[in-house]
């Protein structure tokens, strides 16, 4: 995580999740109405971002979420480490980050 994410990360949650929060949530991000932000609610912030970025490409969030845990991976990142943050309960499905970034490299 680059210095400018980690900022703009403690930003958020110094200073804007409090101002959305209505209820006591472990949710990182929330919606508007304050609560946990739901997947199609994200689909459709990624799909704005993509828009705002000029990214033609057919991504979501699944795509996203291999992009993140590839990029760990790369980073050094245990593979143990990416399966927890991916919430996967075995190994196997986390392996296939093993091959993706093996393939870009």
């Amino acid at each position: 995580m680059t210095e400018a994410v980690k900022e703009d990360l403690q930003n958020y949650l110094d200073f804007a999740r409090p101002m959305f929060l209505n209820q006591q949530t472990q949710a990182l991000f929330l919606s508007r109405a304050g609560s946990r932000l739901i997947t199609q609610g994200m689909a459709v912030r990624l799909q704005k971002l993509k828009e705002k970025a000029g990214i033609d490409k057919e991504a979501g969030l699944h795509t996203l979420r291999h992009s993140i845990a590839t990029h760990l991976l790369q980073s050094g990142m245990k593979l143990s480490q990416i399966k927890r943050f991916l919430g996967h309960s075995s190994m196997e499905s986390t392996q296939i980050y093993t091959h993706l970034a093996n393939e870009l490299i």
